[in-house]
């Protein structure tokens, strides 16, 4: 019980410090816009009325897997390694805490904070929905929040990783940026690299199953294919963009969530194994 403890102290300083009621804001924001902008560009290219929930949920799964990284790699990438420069990590394991009850207490502390305010803005988003889209799913849009949820405790992950391997919040926060790069810009200029390398030109139609699998790896390109797969809807998944109707298995909807796990699990073993070992 000791990560609780652990994690309720950390939810508990995330509302002191407000920053639980600014993230849950943001979120309120972030739906009822796309629920504004989903109804305006029906309208100005449909000739009709305000797009249905699969259309408000397409528009919004990109900026989502801009927004939520993001925002789950700054609530996270601080967790340890912020308390390691101030001092504070040392009176935390002085109680009767162990390193792994922290590192696994600061990933529910964050991962609390990161999905109370999804639930809490996607709800107040929720009206928005009513007023612009009009005809709401409540079972596809609870659907897309909670892969979403999933989706921010995987970089929840990545960033109590992260702090957990770094010796100063600096060099956490140089390596969060670093997945940020690597995942939006290295993996896909990589991917063009090798195509053109093993197929002899950048553009390969249909594309080779090895190319579709890796540029389905990244957590970002495996939360498209699990929305896929709880929706039902093709639209999401990498396999869509190319038009293939027998994909990869890594590019299968219902592989998306074993590897979100894989993104969750593989960096928290990673940074536990590491802080066990470093001297504090």
């Amino acid at each position: 019980m000791s990560a609780i403890t652990v994690a309720k102290k950390d939810f508990r300083d995330a509302v002191r410090s407000r920053v639980l009621l600014g993230l849950t804001v943001l979120f309120a924001l972030f739906t009822t816009g796309g629920a504004f902008l989903a109804s305006w560009a029906s309208e100005l290219f449909e000739q009709g009325g305000a797009g249905s929930t699969l259309e408000l949920l397409i528009a919004l799964q990109t900026p989502a897997g801009i927004l939520v990284p993001v925002i789950a790699l700054v609530v996270s990438y601080r967790s340890i390694a912020g308390e390691r420069a101030d001092g504070s990590l040392q009176f935390l394991l002085g109680l009767p805490h162990r390193r792994r009850d922290v590192v696994l207490g600061k990933v529910l502390g964050r991962t609390g904070v990161v999905a109370v305010s999804i639930l809490i803005g996607f709800a107040v988003g929720l009206l928005g929905l009513f007023a612009f889209v009009g005809d709401v799913s409540p079972v596809d849009y609870a659907g897309f929040t909670l892969v979403t949820i999933l989706f921010g405790f995987v970089y929840v992950c990545l960033g109590v990783g992260l702090s957990a391997t770094a010796r100063s919040t600096t060099t956490a926060a140089i390596a969060a940026l670093g997945l940020i790069v690597l995942f939006w810009v290295v993996w896909g200029t990589a991917a063009q690299i090798l195509l053109y390398v093993i197929e002899g030109q950048l553009f390969v139609m249909p594309v080779p199953d090895w190319y579709l699998a890796f540029v389905s790896l990244p957590p970002d390109a495996a939360y498209g294919s699990a929305i896929s797969a709880v929706l039902g809807e093709p639209q999401f998944e990498m396999a869509q963009a190319y038009d293939l109707e027998s994909p990869p298995l890594l590019a299968r909807p219902w592989f998306g969530f074993v590897l979100l796990a894989c993104w969750a699990v593989v960096p928290v073993a990673v940074g536990l194994w590491r802080f066990e070992r470093v001297d504090l």
